[in-house]
């Protein structure tokens, strides 16, 4: 196994600011992107935003909210925005915190790919669409590969 191949699939284990250890698989890059997210079920009722994210890496990113909905398991629909690049992805809350400033952080790790190209499916997701494609600045997959983590 090469270096790059040892650094992505290591199990690296650091210890957070926050003093719990951080297991990451990959690095994370600091993005400042839109994200829309919706509820693969309807068990918690029918709702859609459009919220920004904080990280990404290849298989997950973080983003925050005001919502108290989210739990460790529950599936969701998203599609980060990435120019004219959209892609639907199914994901999985993995981890949820309570900030501060009254918002709660959300860990989503993305399972498989739902649609290549995703779908006008409600007014938010037009205006989100719109939005990412006016914002065509690129994230280069090169930055996921740096050591910079949040």
């Amino acid at each position: 196994m090469n270096e790059i191949q040892q650094r992505i699939f290591s199990l690296k284990e650091e210890v957070a600011p926050s003093g719990r250890i951080d297991r990451r698989r990959e690095p994370r890059v600091q993005v400042d992107r839109l994200v829309y997210v919706q509820p693969a079920d309807s068990d918690g009722g029918h709702f859609e935003e459009v919220r920004g994210m904080r990280d990404l890496s290849r298989s997950g990113f973080y983003f925050t909210t005001e919502r108290d909905f989210y739990r460790p398991g529950i599936k969701l629909h998203v599609v980060p925005a990435f120019g004219c690049l959209n892609l639907e992805y199914l994901g999985e809350v993995v981890r949820v915190e309570e900030l501060s400033s009254g918002e709660f952080g959300v860990a989503v790790r993305l399972l498989r790919v739902e649609n290549m190209v995703a779908g006008a499916r409600s007014t938010t997701m037009a205006a989100f669409k719109a939005f990412a494609l006016a914002d065509s600045t690129p994230v280069a997959l090169s930055q996921c590969d740096s050591s910079s983590s949040s």
